[in-house]
């Protein structure tokens, strides 16, 4: 693999937030049937609407960030596997195995197993993305290493194919993997040309593109125009923008990046820990909704945490919880002639 070339210091606490974003948006709820269950037209809800360019495209474009520091090549393919099926595929299954027990037991849903393993389920989608779009950049990598401009165009083509009237599959996250695409590529080219974080003109053109987007999405919420899809051209473009303004602007924080340092933890079991904790304050007469979301907003950051450190000490369940190698009493040494006679 290609040596690291240098990261933004400010990673983890543009992780942290972007995490941030994500919990939020499951503690109120993707519609008036999840989260706290508020109504569509709400302010909860509109303020989840206005950050939609970035949230998952911010998640997304620091993977791709971070694969460029140490892009795949053909020698070491194997290895890279080995290590991105222990971090995705894995916490895919158990995921996947303990949501959708939950859901069968606390709403009867009838999804088959094998529907909700191999087709979008939950949030689960996005590790079934990502795992596309690692095999994708793997391959391409391994084999024939596109530069700058192949990556470019090949997000520009995901984008086109996104917003066209083609519904694509939902057959394990390719229809998620065509939308984070752009992102994830953005992402690879940023870490290589880190002279764009250095610049303050790039980081000005960048947060220009933000306002005149965001407020064209703002004009379509009010209904005074036609406003901006997700999947558009102009929603992929301000969300790279705002990738590139907060790399470049936003402060180190210390409480959002030891947050960003767990956020995969985080995402994988934020739902379970908000769910449980929300059941139970409404169960015990709580109804005030922004008590609720703040409780169920701590809760759904802090649990994982802790979840994270406890399942990193049993070898098995490490991997399963949090993709993660166990952390386990450290051995004693022994001769190398008793060792190798043990084997």
């Amino acid at each position: 693999m290609k040596p690291d070339i240098g990261i933004a210091p400010n990673i983890d606490t543009v992780r942290g937030l972007a995490c941030l974003f994500v919990v939020a948006l499951h503690v109120v709820g993707v519609s008036d049937t999840t989260g706290l269950r508020l109504p569509e037209g709400s302010a909860w809800h509109y303020a989840n609407t206005s950050i939609e360019f970035l949230r998952i495209p911010l998640f997304t474009a620091l993977s791709g960030y971070l694969y460029a520091g140490r892009r795949v090549t053909r020698i070491a393919f194997s290895r890279f596997w080995f290590a991105k099926f222990r971090r995705l595929g894995v916490p895919l299954l158990f995921g996947t195995l303990v949501y959708w027990s939950l859901r069968r037991y606390a709403e009867n849903d009838p999804t088959p197993f094998l529907e909700a393993l191999f087709f979008e389920f939950g949030h689960l989608w996005y590790l079934q993305a990502l795992l596309l779009l690692f095999a994708a950049i793997s391959v391409a990598d391994a084999f024939f290493h596109p530069n700058t401009a192949g990556i470019v165009l090949t997000g520009l083509t995901a984008i086109m194919i996104s917003q066209s009237d083609w519904v694509a599959p939902t057959f394990f996250g390719i229809a998620g993997a065509l939308y984070l695409a752009p992102h994830f590529l953005f992402g690879i080219v940023l870490r290589e040309h880190p002279q764009w974080l250095s610049d303050p003109r790039a980081g000005f053109m960048a947060l220009g593109i933000i306002v005149i987007v965001l407020t064209s999405q703002q004009l379509g919420l009010w209904g005074l125009t036609s406003g901006v899809t997700a999947v558009q051209l102009p929603a992929a473009i301000a969300g790279m923008a705002g990738v590139v303004v907060l790399l470049q602007r936003f402060p180190k924080n210390v409480l959002l990046g030891n947050i960003g340092r767990y956020s995969y933890t985080i995402y994988l079991w934020h739902i379970a820990a908000g769910a449980a904790v929300r059941t139970f304050l409404v169960k015990a007469g709580v109804t005030n909704t922004p008590a609720l979301f703040l409780v169920c907003l701590l809760v759904a950051i802090a649990a994982p945490i802790a979840m994270h450190h406890i399942a990193r000490r049993v070898p098995l369940l490490s991997v399963a919880v949090t993709g993660n190698n166990w952390i386990g009493v450290p051995r004693r040494r022994v001769p190398a002639v008793a060792s190798m006679s043990a084997v």
